[in-house]
């Protein structure tokens, strides 16, 4: 099965459009003004409900379900707890208006998630499982345990469909750039708004018997997602970036990134663990530890896990790339010249422009470097270079919320601050849809939750 090519909309550099990435003209869209989102520090705590030793709060506006045993016991708490937001996000949200709705069918659908589904961790399809007898005992019996599944394998199905949104951006700074060397990560998830995906957002929370405890943002029904932190400081958020090495027959993004958390205990760990794979397509990472502090960019698809350190050499002019001490930043394009020649000499025939040697990729660098993803990398790092000393979490936010790195369609928005057990964060709007970043942030307090036994 091959995937299909993505088309950006790009006004000069066609070689690049097999990338999500709007062209330079749609800056004009952003409003002018230097935008500085309202931060939520002390939002009111209630508890909801509870199942066993699950909880489901209300922080703010925010829905936060706490799971907490083995992977059935956390399967069932989360099925019952959130049962009419599962039901909601794959009976008649997300799930149908992103897919269906826009064309994919259910044979071509369903036959993807199954070859996903043989890489699956036995324990999460047991989680899985028991999130479905959750939902009956919630009184919900019309989901099947392959339409959960769905949730987790639809990164992947959507990563080439039709209309594939602009993109993301990830950074992570420590050292000589905050007040006192802790790590900060932030992230803007720009996908789609209007697809009501917002209205079934929770931060869901795992206590596993065997693991580690771990958070991410996330949506009811999913037992992972694309935005996370763990109990012993490990963060990570994705980017979509294409690549022609891609492939079905891997550990779904949801899965992989989940994986991570909730096993990886060190910096090492987690890069490894991505390493391992088995991986399914085009992903850039950024993945930090606050307890060093010291973070990585990670470059994969289904064949190439590319690490990239502060100060790494492979990032460097010849791609039109610059790297940084104490920081590390990802759009939605390689940095790698290896990876940016690859996509270049496959996808670039298609749209009429054949690259065949480094020489001739080199050459259509000034081109790319005024596409919105490379102007995006760029302009993080002189934000970050002009705030040494000073990059704290009012600094991160507004940075996700300015100049090219704000968005129209950012469905999440975090920042989070592993030292102090904490996460910032805003979800999209709805009727109408507006911008996470337009939005406020929400202080998470995950002392309580992210500790072994409490």
């Amino acid at each position: 099965m091959r995937f299909r090519a993505v088309h950006g909309l790009l006004t000069v550099a066609v070689l690049c459009s097999g990338w999500t990435i709007p062209s330079f003209a749609q800056r004009a869209q952003t409003p002018a003004g230097w935008r500085s989102p309202e931060i939520i520090e002390n939002p009111e705590v209630k508890l909801v409900d509870s199942e066993g030793a699950g909880k489901l709060y209300q922080v703010g506006e925010h829905l936060v379900c706490v799971m907490e045993g083995t992977h059935e016991e956390m399967g069932f708490q989360h099925g019952r707890l959130l049962a009419r937001h599962v039901r909601h996000v794959i009976k008649g949200g997300y799930l149908v208006k992103t897919l269906w709705d826009r064309g994919y069918t259910l044979e071509y659908a369903m036959a993807q998630s199954e070859r996903m589904e043989k890489h699956f961790p036995t324990e999460y399809v047991t989680e899985m499982k028991a999130l479905v007898e959750g939902l009956k005992a919630a009184g919900v019996d019309d989901v099947t345990y392959e339409e959960v599944r769905m949730g987790v394998t639809s990164s992947e199905i959507l990563h080439y469909g039709p209309d594939a949104p602009p993109g993301c951006s990830n950074f992570a700074a420590w050292g000589k750039w905050t007040p006192d060397g802790r790590l900060i990560h932030a992230r803007n998830l720009d996908w789609n708004v209007s697809a009501d995906a917002q209205d079934d957002a929770a931060i869901l929370i795992w206590r596993p018997k065997d693991g580690i405890p771990f958070m991410m943002l996330g949506w009811a029904g999913g037992i992972g997602s694309v935005s996370g932190m763990n109990a012993q400081g490990i963060t990570i958020g994705e980017m979509t970036s294409t690549s022609p090495d891609a492939t079905f027959d891997g550990l779904p993004l949801f899965l992989i990134m989940r994986r991570i958390l909730e096993k990886a205990r060190t910096l090492d760990a987690a890069v490894a663990i991505m390493q391992a794979g088995p991986r399914t397509t085009g992903w850039n990472f950024i993945i930090g530890d606050g307890k060093i502090p010291d973070a990585r960019a990670l470059e994969v698809d289904a064949k190439v896990c590319e690490v990239y350190a502060p100060m790494d050499p492979k990032e460097n002019e010849n791609t039109g790339h610059w790297a940084m001490e104490d920081a590390v930043r990802r759009t939605n394009h390689p940095v790698g010249e290896d990876q940016l020649f690859k996509l270049a000499t496959v996808m670039g025939p298609s749209v009429g422009i054949n690259i065949e040697n480094r020489d001739q990729l080199r050459a259509a660098i000034p081109l790319l470097k005024i596409q919105n993803t490379w102007l995006r990398y760029d302009w993080l790092g002189k934000q970050i270079q002009e705030r040494p000393g000073a990059m704290d979490v009012r600094d991160a936010i507004d940075l996700l919320a300015n100049g090219p790195v704000f968005n129209h369609v950012t469905l999440h928005s975090f920042v989070f601050d592993p030292k102090n057990d904490a996460a910032y964060v805003a979800n999209a709007g709805n009727n109408p849809p507006v911008t996470a970043t337009l939005r406020a942030f929400t202080r998470i307090d995950l002392k309580e939750w992210l500790v072994s036994g409490s």
